[in-house]
């Protein structure tokens, strides 16, 4: 019995060595230097010896990766950073899983065709910190950009955003660049971005934009502009010295409603009206309110109003003599008409600025508010009530041509406009999209304005400033003023 078994074993184990041998033949020599079922860095790692698995690995995670800082493709090289990837050691921890229980168990599979038992060794690398740092660093500052102002189109005479800036965060670019290197699919890696956006655009796009209008122009220009809650000024040459004109006739008006009491006598009333409404701009109804200011004398109405300009620090304005006067004018000395950047061949008998006028409409609207350097100035003399119909009066100028011809119909604006044969201007106050603004516009050529260049000038000046504050509303823009169907 017990040779019975014997041979009954040597037959069973025989048959196994029949039945198994080509197996285990066929499952050694398909082996590689990787055992079956372990994979290195995530990665199936072939190679037929230890030294070509080392060379494969080597090969698969030490190659360049695509750096992107946004639209911008830089190529990272692994050398420039000294990643490095321990590829013996790894291959050596891998092949420990060829050996003992592992072996036979992945042999067992082979022959049930079943997939072997998974192992992965991890990713071991090293890299210079300091080198990536610096590399980082110096992309950044070639890259990085602070965030560009709106763009603007001077035939549409509208305002697109400008490119928001963008800035490194150097730890979390640093981390996806190693994630690039260690990554043996998405060789890519991009830098991590700060966006910077103004939340609202400064004056400065604006500024630029009213520049390149005005040097279409063929004369001498200037312009002065200030938006009224927070009193941030442009400033276009503003300072040059023009022909008064009928602009300077607001400080007429201011100075009669702070010599009277509300509501104004019915004969003032009379000749503001005529003064602000006259398609002439009466200056007969000027010099009526004159003077009224000089106690009966209009000569010394004149001088009050010139006193009073340069009281208020309006150094550069005056009325020397009553309008229409045969009076020969005194010369009168201004920082302005002292200037030799400009000859604008200002008139001796009334003078101006931009500025001077621009200031003194701002802080008009600032009294009808209640605050400003007006009612400090003059408590005693002007209420925000005054202010306020004297802006109600300028709203009544007829003419719908210059500043008012680029605001849409219907928006709030008051405006005294003065020709002169060889200038002309535009002093307003318009109510915008976000606020008050002051925009004066004065203009001079040799000898005679031509209309048809002076009026465009100011209406695109006008639509230029209000489509910016639409557009930093996020309101739809306004297309170009139509000059030919205005004068049809």
């Amino acid at each position: 019995m017990f040779r019975l078994l014997r041979w009954l074993a040597i037959i069973v184990i025989a048959a196994l060595i029949l039945f198994i041998g080509p197996y285990y033949v066929k499952y050694v020599q398909g082996r590689d230097a990787i055992p079956p079922g372990v994979t290195l860095g995530g990665m199936q790692i072939g190679g037929a010896s230890t030294e070509e698995a080392i060379a494969n690995l080597h090969a698969i995670f030490e190659r360049p990766i695509l750096v992107f800082h946004g639209e911008d493709r830089l190529v990272l090289q692994p050398e420039t950073i000294d990643f490095r990837v321990d590829a013996e050691g790894m291959v050596a921890e891998a092949q420990n899983y060829g050996k003992g229980w592992n072996a036979l168990w992945n042999f067992f599979f082979y022959i049930f065709d079943k997939p072997p038992i998974g192992h992965d060794i991890p990713l071991t690398y090293t890299y210079d910190r300091q080198k990536l740092a610096d590399w980082i660093t110096a992309q950044a500052a070639h890259y990085d950009h602070d965030p560009l102002p709106p763009s603007f189109n001077l035939e549409t005479l509208s305002f697109a955003k400008g490119r928001p800036g963008e800035r490194t965060e150097p730890s979390q670019t640093a981390i996806n660049i190693i994630n690039g290197f260690t990554d043996p699919y998405n060789r890519e890696a991009h830098f991590a971005l700060i966006k910077e956006e103004e939340d609202k655009p400064g004056f400065e796009a604006l500024e630029i934009a009213m520049r390149q209008r005005f040097e279409k122009f063929p004369g001498v220009y200037a312009a002065y502009f200030q938006f009224l809650p927070t009193g941030e000024e442009i400033d276009i040459d503003a300072n040059t010295a023009f022909s008064g004109m009928s602009t300077v006739k607001i400080g007429v008006l201011l100075l009669t409603y702070m010599d009277n009491d509300l509501p104004l006598p019915d004969n003032i009333t009379k000749w503001i009206s005529i003064t602000v409404t006259s398609p002439t701009a009466s200056n007969a109804a000027a010099n009526a309110l004159m003077f009224h200011l000089g106690n009966g004398d209009t000569l010394a109405g004149v001088q009050r109003v010139s006193e009073f300009y340069r009281e208020f620090g309006l150094k550069n304005t005056f009325i020397a003599v009553p309008y229409n006067s045969n009076i020969p004018p005194p010369i009168i000395r201004t920082p302005a008409n002292t200037n030799p950047e400009y000859k604008t061949n200002p008139d001796l008998a009334t003078q101006t600025t931009p500025r001077d006028m621009g200031v003194l409409l701002a802080e008009i609207g600032r009294c009808a508010e209640g605050k400003g350097a007006l009612l400090a100035a003059y408590p005693d003399k002007l209420t925000p009530q005054k202010c306020e119909e004297l802006i109600w009066w300028l709203e009544q100028n007829p003419l719908g041509w210059l500043i008012k011809y680029g605001v849409p119909k219907g928006a709030r604006i008051g405006h005294k406009h003065g020709y002169a044969p060889d200038t002309q201007g535009d002093v307003a106050i318009i109510y915008g999209p976000e606020g008050p603004y002051v925009l004066t516009v004065y203009v001079y050529q040799y000898g005679w304005v031509v209309w048809d260049l002076s009026n465009p000038l100011m209406g695109d000046i006008s639509r230029l400033v209000w489509n910016f504050f639409l557009f930093r509303t996020g309101q739809e823009q306004l297309p170009p003023p139509n000059y030919d169907e205005g004068a049809s």
